[in-house]
């Protein structure tokens, strides 16, 4: 090892000792909770006398606009707790109650755009993952997985039983809200000690005030700054046994045939002790997912599609193996489907949850045969180990395996994460390393990713480092390419002003990107900054960027119908603005413009995305992207659109129309909803697919009406 390599690891080992130390030192807040013998009635109303039993908290602090000042209304939160259920009751004093903005009634919508309250569990206490629960004061319901400290650690796709209550007052608007203890993992002690914290968001104000973690470089989502919840005591999760029986019925109609599906399944899920949590599926259906976005790819390399499947969203993050950009090691899309068309799932099982200082997660799921692909086993097996604060050493293996053979991948990673690091700083330092295995492929198989993050409200800084070889090949994974190394930096400033309505300026200093073949020779590149852009206190924002591109292409490719880009080397220029209003305005829109330099040609382009809220029960959201592209005198443009019309009966009836269409597929995709929620956990939708060809005349090429009902009974 050279001595410029030593000073570097004794550098890194520096800066995790004392952000290590910063975060042991650090001091939290206490809540008490008090347990009751009596429940209260879950209405809304903070009248029962057994709220006056309760701890009252009430000491909050501002966050934005201003860190460390008093909130411009009162919040009040008491917290009490039987044997089955934790209850938390809330005051949001507002002086001008009939200025509240409050429109979302679906769940899982968009209720940071209202008046809302949001709250965070770390029921292990171990600053690494937590339950995270929004209300509004209409009753909208919303809830996600946290692991990690920022919003691309969050999994809102995650659905929890719970139940929430709330009234619109004179002073203001209260909220009751229950949660079952079996709806969450906890450690099997006496008394516990829960990571807690919870924040109010005053919209109109643009205004966010939280009981702790409210610094500038803090917020909701920073678990380790949360706050102790005590006073649990002799409370049991149980082992308890969700069972989720379904049943779906339909017609499908495609090229004049028509065919029926009339089919029963069967969902399980049972809490192994007070930690665990196992997932069982039995002819797994997916009918009530809703399509992925259908895109026009202008690039050379294949796009990413995020998980949208239920059996697989809780947990997901404990499979997460990132390999720099998009790369996974785990890709859960791989599993029931194939190019692009769903694969019939057989049977599976979900193991996740933590024992002692190890968090665990497995998969193991059969895919049926096709005419397309074979019956075929997929499997993956993931163990972290914690380390100091909020870090961990881990390790991923996946397996596919069918007639003709196997794949398989395996990898180790190092994740240091501090919150405390330079006293109030965040800092997250990771390294993995992996490997692939199949037949013939044991040598240039390896991938690896190393990266140094500093996410901060001044200073943004990111320097990153990956490597995937040639024969790199985890089927279960996914690549956006491979046989290359890459360079990643990133040096963003966001001062704070607050000048006339200015809340932020934010410059991009400089973002690069470099890739380079394994002989070291440059492939693409991107270099970019932001000399101007504004945040607003109104949460308005604007910018403009400047970019410059180099692409070597050793083969031509497609890039749209017949239009093909030559080999050679590239250099081209573009310039961009963008613009976003507040999604707390009734019309909302955002705007990105940018022109320049295509490989040898040029290219305009345009997107912008709306939203139109009218009252509390209708909402319009579209979007527009379309690019004009001049190439060697040859001269196309491309044109996507889509938009979702959604009209809300009440919190737990709901319906949307969601329609697209872009000038490559030429063809109409729309797709209605219908989801009415009984109770809470069991669900009942109804479905309609259809796809219109619009290439010459308007015809139906595929219809498919589809009804699916699910009853969930706890035993």
């Amino acid at each position: 090892m050279n001595s410029k390599t030593k000073i570097f690891f004794i550098n890194i080992i520096l800066i995790i000792a004392v952000a290590n130390f910063a975060a042991i030192t650090a001091q939290n807040k206490t809540a008490q909770a008090v347990r009751v013998q009596t429940a209260p009635k879950l209405d809304g109303f903070l009248n029962d006398d057994v709220w006056s039993k309760a701890i009252l908290i009430n000491d909050f602090t501002q966050r934005e606009p201003t860190s460390g000042v008093k909130p411009s209304f009162q919040t009040d939160v008491r917290i009490i707790y039987d044997d089955e259920n934790l209850y938390i009751g809330v005051m949001c004093y507002d002086n001008e109650p009939e200025k509240l903005i409050a429109r979302e009634l679906k769940w899982d919508g968009r209720i940071s755009a209202d008046d809302n309250i949001k709250i965070l569990f770390d029921t292990f206490n171990d600053n690494r993952s937590a339950y995270w629960f929004g209300i509004n004061s209409l009753g909208a319901q919303n809830d996600a997985l946290l692991t990690g400290f920022e919003f691309r650690d969050f999994n809102q796709d995650w659905d929890a039983v719970w139940e929430v209550e709330t009234q619109i007052l004179d002073n203001g608007w209260s909220a009751e809200l229950r949660f079952p203890f079996s709806s969450f993992k906890f450690y099997d002690k006496e008394e516990q000690v829960w990571g807690f914290n919870i924040q109010r968001d005053i919209r109109r104000l643009n205004e966010e005030t939280l009981w702790t973690s409210y610094g500038q470089n803090q917020g909701l989502l920073k678990i380790a700054e949360a706050g102790d919840l005590v006073g649990l005591k002799n409370i049991k999760r149980g082992s308890p046994v969700y069972l989720m029986p379904y049943f779906i019925a339909g017609a499908h109609l495609k090229n004049g045939d028509k065919t029926y599906v009339h089919e029963p399944g069967l969902d399980i899920k049972y809490g192994i002790g007070e930690t665990l949590s196992l997932d069982v599926t039995i002819n797994t259906d997916f009918a009530q997912v809703e399509a992925d976005r259908a895109r026009i790819n202008l690039t050379r390399f294949p796009l990413f599609f995020p998980e949208k499947r239920d059996f697989f969203l809780e947990g997901m993050k404990t499979f997460d193996f990132p390999l720099g950009f998009r790369n996974q090691l785990f890709y859960s899309r791989r599993i029931g489907i194939s190019g692009g068309k769903e694969i019939p799932i057989i049977a599976g099982a979900k193991l996740v949850g933590r024992v002692g200082n190890f968090e665990v997660g497995a998969i193991n799921m059969q895919a049926a045969e096709t005419a397309e692909v074979q019956t075929t086993n997929f499997s993956t097996t993931r163990v972290k180990y914690d380390l100091f604060n909020q870090s961990y050493i881990g390790f991923l293996l996946t397996n596919k395996m069918h007639a003709d053979g196997y794949n398989r991948a395996f990898g180790g990673d190092l994740n240091f994460s501090f919150n405390n690091f330079l006293s109030d700083k965040n800092l997250v330092i990771r390294a993995s390393v992996a490997k692939s295995d199949q037949k013939n492929n044991a040598k240039n198989s390896w991938g690896g990713n190393f990266f140094i993050d500093y996410p901060n409200d001044l200073i943004d800084m990111f320097a990153g480092y990956r490597f995937l070889q040639s024969n790199f090949n985890p089927e279960m994974g996914f690549l956006s390419r491979k046989g290359v190394q890459e360079i990643t930096y990133r040096f963003q400033l966001s001062p704070r002003v607050n000048w006339d309505g200015i809340r932020k300026l934010n410059f991009d200093i400089m973002e690069t990107n470099m890739v380079y073949d394994k002989n070291g020779i440059l492939q693409t590149a991107s270099w970019g900054i932001s000399p101007f852009g504004i945040s607003t206190d109104a949460g308005d924002n604007i910018s403009f960027q400047i970019n410059r591109s180099f692409d070597r292409l050793i083969s031509e490719f497609n890039i749209f119908e017949n239009q093909t880009i030559k080999m050679g080397t590239y250099w081209f220029t573009s310039f961009q603005v963008e613009a976003r209003t507040s999604q707390s305005r009734d019309i909302a829109i955002g705007l990105n413009l940018s022109t320049g330099n295509f490989y040898n040609g040029t290219k305009t382009s345009f997107s912008t995305n709306y939203s139109l809220t009218v009252g509390q029960h209708f909402t319009f959201l579209g979007d527009y992207s379309y690019n004009s592209i001049s190439i060697e005198k040859n001269n196309f443009t491309t044109s996507e659109i889509g938009g979702r019309i959604s009209y809300d009966f009440s919190t737990r009836l709901a319906s949307s129309v969601f329609a697209q269409w872009n000038n490559e597929a030429d063809q109409v995709n729309m797709n209605y909803r219908l989801n009415w929620k009984p109770k809470i956990g069991s669900d009942f939708y109804l479905v309609i697919n259809q796809v219109l060809s619009t290439e010459n005349k308007i015809k139906s090429k595929d219809f498919a009406v589809l009804a699916k009902a699910v009853w969930m009974i706890i035993i």
